[in-house]
């Protein structure tokens, strides 16, 4: 329940963490590509992952589908951002970033009368970390396999 209840706020406010996000990736240091992206790609391409993990979240955690289905879209984006010439650093970067925009976003909205809440907040950031890994991870692999590859 409390999974679903991130996924709808997440898909709600999926427009505002967008925004909030392509504000901060113009400023920080350390995001210079995508610093240097049209608004418009900018903005697709943080909503993507935004939705995907709104999308995939749930199968995930319900073990419905195998993880090299689920997290295909990243190693992809790891391929692209490979070729895009953006370093690997930067990608992990932003990757990071939205899951602690999320993360930041979904505690600022909580309210808890119970420790039973709160215990099921515990496990829902647990969740919600380990997936991110397990995101990482794959748009590593994607962006190694591409680099491996002789041009």
């Amino acid at each position: 329940m409390i999974v679903q209840g991130f996924i709808d706020l997440v898909d709600r406010n999926a427009e505002t963490l967008t925004q909030e996000l392509m504000q901060e990736l113009r400023v920080r240091k350390g995001t210079d590509h995508y610093r240097n992206l049209p608004d418009d790609v900018l903005h697709e391409r943080v909503n993507r992952v935004l939705s995907n993990v709104t999308r995939r979240l749930s199968s995930w955690l319900s073990k419905s589908k195998p993880k090299d289905t689920l997290f295909a879209y990243y190693r992809e984006l790891g391929r692209e951002r490979f070729r895009e010439g953006i370093p690997l650093e930067e990608v992990i970067l932003v990757l990071m970033l939205i899951k602690r925009r999320i993360w930041k976003f979904i505690t600022g909205h909580a309210t808890f009368s119970t420790d039973y809440q709160l215990e099921q907040l515990f496990e829902l950031n647990y969740a919600v970390g380990l997936f991110f890994d397990r995101i990482v991870l794959a748009a590593i692999t994607g962006y190694q396999e591409e680099q491996s590859h002789p041009v």
